[in-house]
């Protein structure tokens, strides 16, 4: 299986590249958490400023684990579905799904490997920076130097491996497992009495009351207390996946809300957009999934710090978490952005035959790339819709003890910014890709 896993890695280029920058980013935030965390441990830090450089890297690099862990499958996910035929190839000439499973972590591990040490040197250089940049603003001692050693960064470095291999085992095991003779299209919903997605449903749940009740922890804090910031922001990274959980029903609704509204007259592009989220809605979701993500850590993030910038107290500890939180959370906004572009790149190119078929039946190509756009539209509105509301409510048990007014939670900047942001990513990508993508096809 090595072999053949060498074979097909050098055969599937653009995936390869689309996994390999999310391993490489998420390599970048892990190591850099951790070369910070290794500062804080260090015998030449001051005690004064051990707590913090210990608790702070502890808090996002945990963030950063969980949304590359997030990414990376559904990076894979989406990748794989282009090699359905591959795959079902394999399974024919006798391999077992965890023969193909196996296969599919080792090409993987491999892109894992290859982007340890760039990754590795940039995290080191990340971590530099933020310790300077604390240093310059006063905030630490001087005898708080950069001194990262050298086995915390490696263990991020491993860390990152390892979650890119069981991404790999989990985003392949429904395609390993499938039948090589059954039909390619998503399997329609049998009359067993059971709810497929009872279990993701139950998940995506249990996610978002446990980041609203870490978000609610705060109302009985002191205002002053460091651990409001430190609850609210793993409570808006838990809302946003358990949001992202939900893609299908937030597709759902998107395409439910287009057939409440739809004139009844309408043009080409946006019936057969309807059809298409209707039918496939699967084509979709990763744009759903990212762009709701990338909203609601964002926003929320962005409107708590600003919060904590208006109220916060000279050198103090919550004025060092405002000051490097817009950078790390940069750095997040980055990665989800490079994840977003990847997963649409995938998705769209695998759409060439359905593009080709269309242009065979007459369509242009002007009419073939408005049907994309409104279809990624759709899917766009949803996810600011949902990502907004998301931030809203987890930032505003922390509006309430800071300045007691509600209101403040929704500060109107960091939402725009972001939802300009999000959207000029996501409509640029699909134009470009998708024109031409529709061209050669």
């Amino acid at each position: 299986m090595i072999k053949i896993a060498m074979r097909s890695f050098a055969h599937h280029r653009a995936a390869a590249i689309a996994t390999g920058l999310v391993t490489l980013v998420g390599t970048i935030l892990v190591t850099g958490m951790m070369s910070l965390l290794g500062t804080g441990l260090a015998e030449s830090t001051a005690a004064a400023d051990r707590a913090f450089l210990v608790q702070f890297p502890l808090i996002m690099g945990g963030w950063a684990v969980a949304i590359v862990l997030f990414a990376m499958v559904s990076t894979i996910s989406v990748a794989l579905t282009g090699r359905a035929g591959e795959i079902a190839g394999i399974r024919l000439i006798g391999a077992s799904p965890r023969q193909v499973q196996q296969m599919l972590v080792i090409e993987t591990a491999a892109i894992s490997a290859i982007t340890a040490l760039p990754g590795l040197a940039v995290g080191y250089m990340v971590g530099w920076i933020v310790t300077r940049s604390i240093h310059s603003a006063g905030l630490t001692d001087a005898a708080s130097v950069f001194a990262p050693g050298v086995l915390l960064p490696i263990l991020g470095v491993l860390i990152v491996l390892a979650a890119s291999v069981l991404a790999a085992w989990i985003g392949s095991r429904a395609l390993a497992h499938r039948s090589p003779v059954a039909d390619a299209s998503p399997p329609r919903r049998r009359r067993t009495g059971r709810h497929p997605g009872r279990r993701r449903r139950v998940t995506a749940a249990f996610m978002i009351a446990a980041g609203l009740a870490s978000s609610a922890a705060v109302l009985a804090m002191d205002p002053a207390d460091v651990l409001t910031t430190a609850m609210t922001g793993p409570g808006c990274v838990l809302v946003a996946v358990g949001m992202c959980v939900l893609a299908p029903e937030l597709v759902a609704t998107a395409n439910a809300t287009l057939d409440a509204f739809r004139p009844a007259r309408t043009t080409a592009p946006a019936h057969l957009a309807a059809i298409n989220l209707s039918a496939a809605p699967e084509r979709v979701r990763p744009t759903v999934t990212f762009l709701t993500l990338f909203v609601t850590v964002a926003a929320g993030t962005l409107t708590m710090q600003g919060i904590e910038n208006s109220v916060g107290t000279a050198n103090s500890t919550a004025q060092v978490l405002a000051s490097i939180n817009y950078f790390v959370v940069a750095l997040i906004a980055a990665f989800m952005a490079i994840a977003l572009t990847n997963n649409l790149v995938a998705s769209i190119t695998q759409r060439r035959e359905e593009f080709a078929v269309m242009s065979l039946i007459g369509s242009t190509s002007a009419q073939t790339q408005r049907m994309l756009v409104r279809e990624i539209g759709a899917a766009t509105a949803i996810s600011t819709i949902a990502g907004s509301v998301g931030a809203f409510v987890t930032v505003l048990p922390f509006a309430i003890v800071k300045t007691g007014n509600p209101l403040q939670a929704a500060a109107p900047l960091p939402y725009a910014v972001t939802i300009v942001i999000g959207i000029s990513v996501t409509l640029g990508v699909t134009s470009l890709v998708g024109r031409r993508t529709i061209r050669t096809a």
